[in-house]
């Protein structure tokens, strides 16, 4: 980011000298956020004097509590300006958290919009956030098979003076609109200027898009396979909607990412650098909540061995060594399974090569850090029935972590539910108390 032009940059603006946009939107952004926190007036100020489009483009690139702070601090009018030079789905993304901050300003803002501009962002808010209407957008290079490669050259230059976004393939289709073929820019160009789009496609593959109805997953999932730069989505019928580019997709598995390592440590998925203090303090303090009841359980077990635990202190030196232990074992196997399972590469029908290779690997690590646990527990307290105890206890621990690290994620994603959220909550609550209980059962058996 060049400091010195975007200072220069933006000086020239305040002095209402009119400029063509020569700064990238997201060196602007990070500019501004460093503003915000110095001066909240000047980052407006400087905000508001951006062209129309590079303030559009802009606040797209800008976090969430700050767009939060742009939407308070203008109404309607001023916000329906912006999004009509949005691209589609920029503009439906706005307007959803628009409506989230203030609902009657979303209504407010949806009547000033132009019909076009209304009707589709209405179109792409109806779509679920699991479905791949939700994130494409509907700037087309589009053109009919029986036009001339001369023909699409003319309708790409009039699609980029409409300051369309990054565009990397040529969708064909037939008179109807129907989805046929995608040529790529490259492809395109290097075509004699005379040849008709329908002979081009003759000798490409085998086309490849997805329904506004399918699911996230498998446009992803199509795009990286495929390495396709710019995804054709169409509805039952065949006919073109939209697109789905890789900046995209990249947006959504970073979004993704970061919710599923929020959930499968117990953070808010919608937690922000630069939330609040107050909202931040909240989300945590209800998930640590939850925790101290798993951790009061965990108690409760333990303290049904009050008397055995009061007789051999040693047991409550080694017990946790048993919960760490078999808690990072559950943690790591969760973690691959949910993950694995966010890629399309694991299911409930595809369970059985997965289970039985976490169940060895757990068989073998409880056998090995079985033993050495017990030999640490021989040479520390020279008591061989507590070095037995803590040795089987590690087995099974590892043995469970292992079985429900693996299948809990999946009955929980196949219950409709969210399986990093419930799988830290469940999975490591399971393993403290079959750490504990058994440690202390073998314990009670072997010592006593």
């Amino acid at each position: 980011m060049d400091i010195q032009a975007i200072d220069l940059y933006l000086q020239k603006l305040q002095q209402g000298v009119i400029l063509h946009n020569t700064v990238h939107d997201a060196d602007m952004a990070d500019y501004l956020e460093e503003v915000k926190h110095q001066d909240v007036e000047k980052f407006f100020t400087y905000l508001d004097s951006l062209p129309l489009k590079l303030k559009a483009d802009t606040l797209m690139e800008l976090p969430v509590p700050f767009q939060v702070d742009f939407i308070l601090a203008h109404d309607a009018d001023n916000l329906a300006q912006i999004i009509e030079v949005m691209e589609s789905d920029d503009g439906a993304d706005f307007v959803q958290a628009i409506h989230k901050t203030d609902p009657k300003k979303a209504e407010d803002l949806l009547k000033r919009l132009n019909n076009q501009t209304q009707e589709t962002i209405e179109t792409l808010m109806h779509y679920q956030s699991n479905e791949a209407g939700s994130v494409m957008q509907t700037e087309l290079f589009q053109v009919s098979n029986q036009k001339h490669v001369a023909d699409a050259i003319l309708a790409l230059r009039v699609l980029k003076q409409k300051n369309i976004g990054s565009v990397h393939n040529l969708f064909v289709t037939d008179e109807t609109g129907k989805f046929i073929n995608t040529i790529g820019l490259d492809d395109l160009l290097l075509e004699e200027k005379e040849a008709f789009l329908d002979e081009i496609i003759k000798k490409l593959p085998t086309p490849h898009s997805v329904s506004a109805h399918d699911s996230i997953e498998k446009a992803l999932q199509t795009i990286e396979k495929y390495d396709i730069a710019s995804l054709a989505v169409v509805d039952v019928k065949g006919t073109l909607l939209g697109r789905i580019t890789h900046d995209d997709t990249l947006d959504v598995i970073q979004k993704r990412a970061t919710q599923q390592m929020y959930n499968l440590n117990k953070v808010s998925k919608s937690e922000e650098l630069h939330e609040s203090f107050g909202k931040t303090t909240q989300t945590r303090t209800l998930w640590l909540s939850i925790n101290l009841l798993n951790a009061i359980v965990a108690s409760l077990v333990i303290g049904i061995f009050e008397e055995t635990l009061s007789a051999v202190i040693a047991l409550a030196v080694l017990m946790p060594i048993v919960a760490n232990m078999a808690g990072t074992a559950s943690v790591q196997t969760m973690t691959v399974t949910v993950r694995q399972m966010a890629l399309g590469q694991i299911s409930f029908h595809r369970l059985k090569p997965v289970f039985v290779k976490e169940l060895t690997m757990a068989v073998i690590n409880g056998v090995w850090f079985g033993i050495i646990s017990a030999l640490v527990a021989q040479i520390w307290f020279e008591q061989t029935p507590i070095a037995v105890s803590i040795g089987l206890s590690m087995f099974v621990s590892f043995l469970f972590a292992g079985i429900l690290g693996t299948s809990v994620p999946l009955l929980i994603k196949k219950s409709g539910f969210d399986p990093a959220v419930a799988s830290s909550v469940i999975v490591i609550t399971l393993i403290d108390i079959i750490g504990f209980f058994s440690f202390l059962s073998f314990a009670e058996i072997i010592v006593l």
